[in-house]
């Protein structure tokens, strides 16, 4: 009988050790599945008509380029037609770039959102000067 507390404790140890393991592995499949971009098929319509374009790579594309680009499709309802026309042009292109090439975009990009309007302004002026059969190429 004076065993018995401690087999008691050993067991209810190993059942909590069990217990805690189990949510521990409940949860890190949960995050992780929250976290998954789905694959082509598992798009919804509305997101598929978005991203047609990339419906032959999207399996294939890194899991944050498809995190992304689905945060852009559900951005799309709420642009303005003009906003969705250059959205449709540019995604097919944006697509193809590595993830360096994205991330130095990001980064230049950040970096002229941060300089003053006018500043920017400049920018913008002598890109069309030097390029003026190209579209604007602010977002």
């Amino acid at each position: 009988m004076g065993g018995e507390p401690a087999q008691r404790r050993r067991l209810r140890a190993s059942q909590l050790a069990a217990s805690v393991g189990l949510c521990l592995a409940l949860s890190a499949s949960a995050a992780c599945a929250a976290g998954r971009a789905p694959v082509w098929a598992q798009l919804t319509a509305d997101q598929q008509t978005v991203l047609r374009p990339l419906q032959a790579q999207w399996d294939r594309l890194p899991e944050v380029q498809r995190q992304r680009l689905l945060a852009a499709a559900k951005r799309y309802p709420r642009m303005s037609a003009q906003q969705q026309q250059r959205f449709a042009q540019r995604l097919p292109g944006w697509a193809k770039l590595t993830l360096e090439q994205r991330n130095l975009a990001r980064k230049r990009y950040a970096q002229y959102a941060s300089l003053p309007r006018e500043r920017q302004l400049e920018i913008l002026k002598r890109w069309h000067e030097e390029h003026p059969e190209e579209p604007n190429p602010a977002p």
